[in-house]
């Protein structure tokens, strides 16, 4: 994939490595009968040595073989759980959540594994109303031992919700980081339609928080770059265009989540997509967006008629695609004059080369002329970045 229609700067794509698969010969003995050599040389009284030949009607002993096993007529049958003993087991917990909630409402009970230890916990959620404020707290029941899970300190002035204001279920257990231990993320909800989650793990002797990330736009797990670990994005509304959403990545690194990357991309999912071109920046990022849906006639509608090359050959460019972000979209000061705008971007593809996943980073500015159907993309520069491959494609 090439970022842009037009280039005035052309990169060349560096040669890929490629691994060859050597071929393993077996070589087959062939064992003729009466040619076996004696596993003991047998020593003669004369120097003169004297020779066997066998007989002509000798025949050797038919080979044995090992009988393959048959299956058995019925599977082999597993325990069958005690459903009474479950009943007491999960009635038991609600009771003691109970007994620590309070005057508080359980509302979430869930039996995970969240030690990698082989033995399971109980995560609770409990919500509480006190007057006009309604709050969300959540902790980890071990047998006797019971473990709070702490949310962050509210912003000052702002009301102490805790996990969230609604009584909501939604718990996710499992190593999202690719570290060898599972986390629990709370999910919850604050007016504004903003997202909060929270992350924990256990550290060996509590739970401690691993991050806390919310936006109005959502929150949400996404592998997305081949690595087995999933990344955070914390989405966030474009108020100009309200199709769109601006997401902050971040990566799990050196024991802590960091910002690493930001992208664009659409905040609901709908076919036909409208594409925002009432500005040079969103019709840069419609215009990669659309090249990720695959919808190569909208993306091709978003270029400028004068100077386009014909639908079928451009779209043949784009034959390997198979994913497309991009973020840091501005106009370049000083370069909005006369209808006429330069855009900058930076671009992430993957392509599949040949079965090898190759991804690349690029930096792209687009010429943006305003015409009466809208802004549309006339000519591009890009200059290649970052290229790399990609070892597991989710």
């Amino acid at each position: 994939m090439h970022p842009g229609d037009v280039c005035t700067m052309r990169v060349s794509r560096r040669a890929q490595p490629w691994a060859t698969l050597g071929l393993l010969l077996a070589a087959a003995t062939i064992i003729a009968t009466g040619c076996l050599p004696s596993a003991t040389p047998i020593a003669t009284s004369t120097a003169t040595a004297t020779r066997t030949t066998p007989s002509a009607t000798s025949t050797a002993p038919p080979p044995t073989f090992t009988p393959i096993p048959t299956a058995s007529p019925t599977p082999t049958q597993l325990p069958t759980p005690d459903a009474e003993q479950a009943q007491v087991l999960v009635a038991g917990a609600a009771v003691r959540a109970q007994a620590l909630a309070g005057d508080a409402r359980v509302i979430c009970l869930r039996y995970e594994e969240t030690r990698a230890d082989g033995t399971a916990e109980w995560v609770a959620l409990v919500h509480q109303t006190t007057g006009t404020t309604s709050r969300l707290s959540a902790f980890v029941l071990d047998d006797e031992e019971v473990y709070p899970l702490e949310p962050v300190d509210p912003r000052p002035g702002a009301a102490d919700i805790g996990f969230g204001q609604y009584p909501t279920c939604e718990i996710v257990v499992r190593d999202v980081n690719a570290d060898g231990l599972p986390e629990i993320a709370i999910f919850g909800y604050a007016e504004g339609n903003v997202t909060l989650m929270h992350l924990f793990a256990w550290s060996g002797t509590d739970y401690r928080r691993l991050g806390f990330f919310s936006g109005d736009a959502g929150v949400r797990f996404v592998a997305t770059d081949g690595d087995l670990e999933e990344e955070i994005w914390e989405g966030f509304r474009v108020r100009g265009a309200p199709t769109l959403a601006w997401y902050i990545v971040y990566t799990w690194q050196d024991n802590t989540y960091g910002w690493t990357s930001e992208h664009h991309d659409w905040y609901f999912t709908d076919r036909p997509q409208s594409y925002p071109t009432h500005s040079p920046d969103y019709a840069v990022i419609a215009f990669y967006l659309a090249l990720n849906d695959r919808d190569l006639p909208g993306a091709y509608d978003l270029l400028a008629a004068e100077g386009r090359s014909a639908y079928e050959t451009w779209a043949l460019g784009y034959a390997t695609t198979l994913r497309v972000s991009v973020g840091s979209v501005h106009t370049i000061p000083g370069t909005a004059s006369d209808g006429r705008a330069r855009v900058a971007a930076m671009v992430t593809s993957w392509d599949n080369e040949r079965g090898v996943i190759a991804g690349r980073r690029w930096n792209v500015e687009w010429d943006a002329v305003n015409t009466p159907a809208g802004w549309r993309l006339q000519s591009s520069a890009a200059e290649l970045l970052e290229e790399w491959t990609v070892p597991y494609w989710p």
